[in-house]
C-alpha cells in the first residue's frame, strides 16, 4: 500500500475490532449458580446462588428461568431466600419442593443481581443440577450448572459413660478385693 495513512487506519480498524467487548459479539448476559460448598451430608443444607450479569448496551427486561432440582434435593425449610433480581421481580421457592424459578428480572446497562435460597439433601450421590434457558424481553442465555456430592450423614460421637473420682476409686478396691481373694485362695 501507497498510503501510509490508509495503511494506519486500517490496522487501527483492525485492532479496535479485536478489542471489543464480549457484548459486541452478540453476548447478553452472564448466566451462573453455585452451591454453598462442593460436599453437604445425606438430609443437611447448604445454599444454592445464581448471578446474572446484564453484558448488553441496554436495560434488561422479562428475565425468568426455572431450575428443576435434581432428585434428592429440594428446597430447605425455611427456604433462606436472600436477594431479587431488579424492581418488580419474583423468586419463587416454595419449602420442600424441587424448584427455584425467576420472574419479571430487571437489570439496567452493565447491572447485575445474586439471589440464594437453601436446599435440602434427601438422597446420597453426586447431584448435577443444570437450569433452565435464561430468557428475556430481548435475547436470552445458556444454561447455568453446578454440581454437590451428597454423602453419608456423620454419626454423632456415642456418650462414653464415665466414673466420677469417687467411683473410680470404689472401682480400684473392689477390684483391689477381688484380686486379694484371688491370692489368698490360691495358698
Amino acid at each position: 500500500m501507497k498510503n501510509p495513512r490508509w495503511t494506519a487506519a486500517l490496522a487501527f480498524s483492525a485492532c479496535a475490532l479485536l478489542a471489543a467487548p464480549s457484548a459486541q459479539a452478540g453476548a447478553s448476559f452472564t448466566f451462573s449458580k453455585s452451591f454453598g460448598a462442593p460436599t453437604m451430608p445425606l438430609n443437611g443444607s447448604t445454599s444454592l446462588s445464581f448471578t446474572i450479569n446484564n453484558v448488553m448496551g441496554v436495560p434488561a427486561s422479562g428475565i425468568n428461568f426455572t431450575d428443576t432440582l435434581p432428585a434428592g434435593l429440594v428446597v430447605a425449610t425455611p427456604n433462606g431466600l436472600t436477594g431479587l433480581c431488579g424492581p418488580g421481580s419474583a423468586v419463587t421457592a416454595v419449602q420442600g419442593s424441587g424448584s427455584v424459578a425467576l420472574a419479571a428480572g430487571n437489570l439496567p446497562t452493565g447491572g447485575s443481581c445474586n439471589f440464594s435460597v437453601n436446599v435440602t439433601a434427601t438422597s446420597m450421590g453426586v447431584k448435577n443440577n443444570t437450569t433452565s434457558t435464561l430468557n428475556s424481553a430481548g435475547p436470552s442465555a445458556p444454561p447455568a450448572t453446578a454440581s454437590i456430592t451428597v454423602l453419608a450423614a456423620l454419626a454423632s460421637a456415642a456418650s462414653i459413660p464415665t466414673l466420677s473420682e469417687w467411683g473410680l476409686i470404689l472401682l480400684v478396691l473392689a477390684m483391689a478385693a477381688s484380686a486379694f481373694n484371688a491370692v489368698r485362695r490360691k495358698r
